[in-house]
């Protein structure tokens, strides 16, 4: 088979191993619901109940749970579910890289806190949470801008969430004595909402709004707010929200005139008046609607502002209406005030003595409202200092841990040194035996050398014509061995200078016949000679000696 087809073959498995894997549709539907649940809520559980949550990879199962409480959140179902829903969520997307999808877990659990009561400053840590993670935010998955439902950027799709949460995160602060910081997260998120033209969040903007600058005393900035407030309802087209901004700007009189200071009656009378035509506008939008809150809040206001004014029978005239509207007992205490004092000016002691009663009545009531609350107030703090106590036990446990964590990893290191540091010395101690052994080696090696060539060079003395080969053989040695002679007289010292000469030659390998010649013997005569010798003297010693 030709190589090209090999080479062919090799290409297309690679294509197909390089080609991604699609994402199961499973996946790109969450994101559809994901675009899609604000308007149609109902569909988009269905469809959720519906995914196969097995092929979703641990990320989209979080989104999964994270959209899920979304969509319950829609239909006002906050419930342990929704507190299951959100712990996955957070497990995951929180310290995660994903910061939308992180910044939108922490919007909810504030939103989940909110609905069970818990207390405000749990719910301003998350909506802060939120900010900083949303702040951080520089990307979303392509799908969520794809399968919108109308044309977005990924931009545009950040900023929906960054000012959801600069109005809740404002909000917080302002519930908590914040003002100034509510004034700076509901004044950006005023902003976005009004060059956007969406009139429903810009009321529920203004509203807390206007209450963080009528807290600050800022009471044109809070005029401002609430007169815009007006306007976008009214561009909405909803009367509901209109009286509702009908009421907060007679409110905002009246705040007006019982904290600020005027140069002249004349002025605060101005605010009394306008806060009559306030509420009557909202009165007229009202007509004949049995909306009772919105109502009595008018009625109450108008009630206020006669009473202030000195003109009594007004006053009565619109506080007894507001009485008739049925509400908590509790928030009737200033009306019934204004009624007495009315009655009272008037003369009509009668009516006085009898919400005088109520007065008493409605006191008695507050004072035990306020022990209920006191009593849960202190219970409610015992628990967090019984919380605080346990937080401070756990951290101090974590902290031992710790401390013994750290304590074992540097016995662990200690130990390591130490192992490497005998491990060390016995590689150097190897090394150094290996540098002896191998110099050892080499000095054998060398004295083996020498001592051949010391033979060489004695046979060929032996070989040559020369005179006195005997004498210059023993040169030879000596100059070799300085000291052998020494030591073979030190070892054998009844030894004769014949026999010490018979040693070194045959030390030197020459044969019983050339020893003859040399020492001008017989041959048997050096055979004697050898068989003396051998009693005297160990060669192996000897040789030894000489090395």
């Amino acid at each position: 088979m030709k190589p090209v087809f090999w080479i062919g073959l090799v290409f297309a498995i690679g294509l197909v191993a390089c080609k991604p894997t699609p994402p199961p549709p499973e996946e790109d539907m969450l994101y559809r619901v994901e675009c899609f649940f604000q308007s149609n809520p109902d569909s988009a559980m269905q469809i959720l109940d519906t995914l196969n949550l097995s092929v979703l990879s641990e990320k989209e199962r979080a989104h999964y749970c994270l959209l899920r409480v979304k969509v319950k959140d829609m239909a006002r179902q906050n419930d342990e579910e929704s507190d299951s829903l959100l712990q996955v969520a957070e497990n995951y997307f929180v310290g995660s890289k994903e910061k939308y999808f992180e910044a939108t877990t922490y919007f909810f659990l504030a939103r989940q806190s909110t609905c069970k009561g818990e207390a405000r400053q749990v719910i301003l840590n998350y909506r802060q949470k939120a900010m900083q993670s949303i702040e951080q935010c520089q990307h979303v998955d392509e799908r969520l801008i794809r399968f919108s439902e109308t044309p977005i950027s990924e931009q545009d799709k950040i900023d929906q969430l960054k000012y959801a949460i600069h109005q809740k995160l404002g909000m917080s602060y302002g519930s908590t004595g914040y003002n100034e910081e509510s004034v700076a997260h509901l004044k950006a998120a005023l902003q976005y909402y009004t060059e956007k033209q969406d009139f429903k969040q810009c009321m529920i903007t203004t509203y807390p709004l206007g209450l963080a600058y009528l807290a600050l005393e800022e009471y044109d900035s809070c005029q401002m707010c609430f007169q815009k407030g007006l306007r976008d309802a009214q561009v909405y087209g909803s009367s509901d929200d209109c009286v509702f901004y009908y009421i907060c700007l007679s409110m905002y009189c009246i705040q007006r005139v019982e904290k600020q200071a005027f140069s002249n009656e004349e002025e605060r009378e101005q605010l009394l008046h306008q806060m009559i035509d306030e509420s009557r506008e909202g009165l007229s939008l009202l007509g004949n609607s049995t909306e009772s809150a919105h109502r009595k809040g008018l009625l109450e206001n108008l009630a206020e502002a006669y009473y202030e004014l000195q003109q009594y029978d007004s006053c009565i005239y619109y506080g007894t209406q507001a009485l008739e509207i049925e509400d908590h007992v509790f928030y009737d205490n200033p009306l019934l005030k204004w009624l007495f004092y009315s009655h009272k000016a008037l003369g009509d002691s009668e009516q006085a003595i009898l919400y005088a009663e109520k007065m008493l009545l409605v006191q008695e009531k507050e004072s035990e409202d306020q022990r209920a609350a006191a009593e849960v107030k202190s219970e409610y703090e015992k628990q967090m200092e019984i919380s605080q106590l346990k937080a401070e036990q756990q951290l101090k446990r974590y902290r031992l841990y710790l401390g013994v964590a750290l304590l074992a990893m540097a016995l662990l290191v200690v130990i390591v040194l130490v192992l490497r540091y005998r491990k060390n010395k016995e590689l150097e101690a190897l090394k150094s035996r290996e540098a002896q052994l191998r110099l050892q080696g080499a000095l054998e090696k060398a004295t083996l050398h020498s001592w051949q060539v010391l033979q060489q060079q004695a046979l060929a003395i032996y070989q040559s014509e020369q005179k006195d080969k005997l004498k210059q053989i023993l040169e030879a040695f000596d100059k070799a061995y300085p000291q052998a002679k020494k030591k073979l007289q030190t070892v054998c010292p009844d030894l004769s200078e014949t026999e010490r000469n018979l040693a070194i030659l045959t030390l030197l390998r020459f044969r019983s016949k050339e020893e003859a010649n040399l020492l001008n013997l017989s041959e048997n005569t050096v055979r004697k000679y050898r068989s003396t010798l051998n009693k005297k003297l160990d060669f192996n010693l000897f040789s030894d000696l000489v090395g």
